[in-house]
C-alpha cells in the first residue's frame, strides 16, 4: 500500500478483513508498488493488486505493460497475479487496452465478475490451475463469510467471465496496450 492512512482505515473493517492481518504469510508494506517490486529480490507465489480507479492520478501505470512485466519477473514459477479493475466510469476501449497489456505479458489469464461493475483478472505465465474452491468450506473462512452471500464452488465458478483464448482474436490484431510509453488509459480515463 502506498498510503499509510489506507491501512489504518482498513482496520475499521475488522474483523471482516482480519485474514490480511492475522495470516503469518501476509505482510503489509508501505511503498509504491513499482518501486517495491523493482527493489525486491524474492519471488512471490501470489501478487494481488487492487489499485484505485485508473483515472486517479498516477494509478494508470499499474494497469500497463511495464508494471505487468515487472510483476511477471517477481512471480515464482507457477505463481499467480490477480488484479482488480473497476469497470464503471471507463469505456470498453480503455478496458481493452488494459486487457491487451495483460494479454501481451501473461501466457494464461481468466477474468471473473466480482460485482456489478468490477472484474478480477487472474494471470500466470503458465497454465492456470483449476481453482480450489473448497477453501470456502474451511471452518474459519466459512465463519468469516457467513454474513455474506453463500459461496459454493458452483456460484464461484459462475463468476468466470472470459479466458485468454476468448479475447485472443481481438487482442492479437494489433490492439493497443496501455503502457508508460502509450498512456492511453491515463489520457482517456478522466474523460
Amino acid at each position: 500500500e502506498i498510503e499509510p492512512a489506507m491501512v489504518e482505515a482498513s482496520r475499521r473493517f475488522l474483523p471482516a478483513n482480519r485474514r490480511a492481518y492475522d495470516d503469518p504469510r501476509s505482510r503489509l508494506v508501505i511503498d509504491d508498488a513499482k518501486s517495491f517490486f523493482a527493489a525486491s529480490a524474492e519471488p512471490f507465489d501470489l501478487i494481488l493488486s487492487e489499485p484505485s480507479n485508473p483515472w486517479v492520478s498516477g494509478v494508470s501505470s499499474l494497469f500497463g505493460t511495464e508494471f505487468y512485466q515487472l510483476v511477471k519477473r517477481k512471480l515464482a514459477p507457477g505463481g499467480v497475479f490477480g488484479q482488480w479493475l473497476h469497470l464503471y466510469e471507463i469505456d470498453d476501449a480503455l478496458v481493452l487496452t488494459v486487457l491487451a497489456a495483460v494479454h501481451r505479458n501473461f501466457a494464461a489469464y481468466d477474468i471473473f465478475i466480482v460485482g456489478n461493475m468490477d472484474i478480477l483478472i487472474v494471470a500466470s505465465d503458465r497454465a492456470l490451475p483449476a481453482p480450489d474452491w473448497s477453501v470456502f468450506r474451511a471452518p474459519r473462512v466459512a465463519e468469516d463469510l457467513a454474513r455474506f452471500v453463500a459461496f459454493s464452488p458452483e456460484t464461484l465458478e459462475a463468476t468466470r467471465f472470459l479466458r485468454r483464448d476468448a479475447l485472443a482474436p481481438i487482442l492479437e490484431q494489433g490492439f493497443p496496450a496501455n503502457s508508460d510509453y502509450f498512456p492511453v488509459l491515463d489520457a482517456g480515463a478522466e474523460r
